[in-house]
């Protein structure tokens, strides 16, 4: 009933039609009884025609989709891509362009290390070293640099090298000084302490270095050794306890006042070394600290003398 509508009786004309079961109607004024036919292909036909929709709605969404997404890659690949070089003529001849020269100076990896150690130690010299051995196995060295330049020379190292019989290397040590910068003429001691030695046979090679100051590194202060007193702990005179003051002389707070005691013999070469922070760790300006420091692990020698010097950071 769902594709035909009839309104009147084609035996009688009244308009009083009845459904009365599936594709059957009866007439209420002359008793006819009809039968319906239904057309089922009207049925397919929208079937049909909501599919083709739908097939079409479809193709054009993915053609849309695949159109978008290719323009996306292409301006993504875009910037990518190499850029075409220019068509650039040259005017003049090969001829005209200056030749290389074919005696290149050829320079080893070893050659380059030397010259390198060398610019390094240019004018930086070791002038005094004397070692001791340790009761606990290990050696040490007192090393004394000086500056023979006539500017500073930033970050003085020593680097010491351990070679056996056929001068191969078999360690190698380096050690900075306390104090940074080093001026012109100025020298400076630097101890090298190893806990343990090679045991096999082996002699040493030093080298003075130094390395270019830091950005970042706050300038070191020089402070003022007021007074200072020596005691003797040993009777061989290896052991002393050194006390005194320390004076601030600056306009500001200065941090890490750390003390530094030099022994020397009577020809004023560095015989023994020790190092000790003062007992304030900041130092207000124009004040001063007490400091204790013990040298009894590297004095080699009975000394004649002592010289002690103060290195602070500033605030």
């Amino acid at each position: 009933m769902n594709d035909i509508n009839i309104s009147k009786c084609p035996s009688c004309g009244a308009a009083n039609m009845q459904e009365v079961g599936e594709n059957r109607i009866n007439c209420i004024q002359c008793g006819a009884n009809l039968s319906l036919v239904v057309n089922k292909r009207s049925g397919l036909k929208k079937f049909l025609s909501t599919v083709l929709i739908l097939v079409l709605l479809s193709s054009a969404g993915f053609y849309y989709v695949s159109t978008k997404t290719e323009e996306v890659l292409k301006e993504v690949t875009k910037s990518t891509e190499a850029p075409v070089a220019p068509n650039v003529s040259i005017k003049k001849s090969l001829n005209a362009l200056p030749k290389l020269k074919k005696n290149v100076m050829t320079i080893t990896s070893e050659q380059f290390k030397q010259s390198a150690d060398k610019q390094k130690s240019a004018g930086l010299q070791i002038v005094n070293s004397v070692m001791a051995k340790k009761e606990d196995g290990g050696q040490f060295w007192i090393v004394t640099l000086e500056n023979q330049t006539n500017k500073s020379i930033t970050r003085p190292r020593v680097v010491l090298k351990l070679l056996d019989d056929n001068n191969e290397k078999i360690e190698s040590y380096s050690a900075w000084s306390k104090l940074e910068a080093l001026p012109a003429g100025a020298t400076t001691t630097i101890l090298i302490d190893l806990p343990q030695v090679p045991k096999e046979e082996f002699h040493t090679q030093m080298q003075a270095q130094s390395s270019p100051a830091s950005l970042y590194d706050k300038e070191q202060q020089i402070l003022v050794i007021k007074d200072f007193k020596v005691s003797v702990l040993d009777e061989e005179q290896t052991q002393f306890e050194l006390t005194g003051i320390v004076s601030n002389p600056f306009d500001y707070q200065v941090d890490f006042v750390e003390i530094i005691a030099l022994a020397k013999d009577k020809q004023g070469k560095t015989v023994g070394y020790a190092k000790a922070y003062a007992s304030t760790t900041n130092i207000q300006a124009k004040q001063t600290s007490p400091f204790t420091l013990k040298a009894d692990k590297y004095v080699t020698q009975p000394p004649y003398s002592w010289t002690l010097s103060a290195l602070a950071r500033k605030h």
